[in-house]
């Protein structure tokens, strides 16, 4: 392995990498690699929307709501007798 020196941080900066080690329990140097770990990943690609959103972004505005009411043109038949 090898050694990397940073020098001229910044106090507050040097302060937040601190608190952040303790927080984990790691040592400042641990904290420090694990950053330089995360920070160097590939991008991940952005989530696609869901089958709803895209099923939602297909109505016109004015025919998205929550209250579904159907016109029936003529006059309505009485409902079904079941006995």
């Amino acid at each position: 392995m090898t050694d990397l020196l940073i020098r001229n941080i910044d106090l507050r900066l040097k302060r937040q990498l601190e608190e952040r080690a303790r927080r984990h329990r790691h040592s400042l140097s641990e904290e420090a690699k694990a950053l330089l770990r995360q920070a160097l990943l590939p991008a991940r690609p952005r989530a696609q929307p869901g089958l709803g959103t895209r099923l939602f972004s297909l109505a016109r505005e004015e025919d998205r709501g929550d209250d579904l009411v159907f016109d029936v043109p003529g006059e309505l038949s009485a409902p079904p007798d079941f006995e």
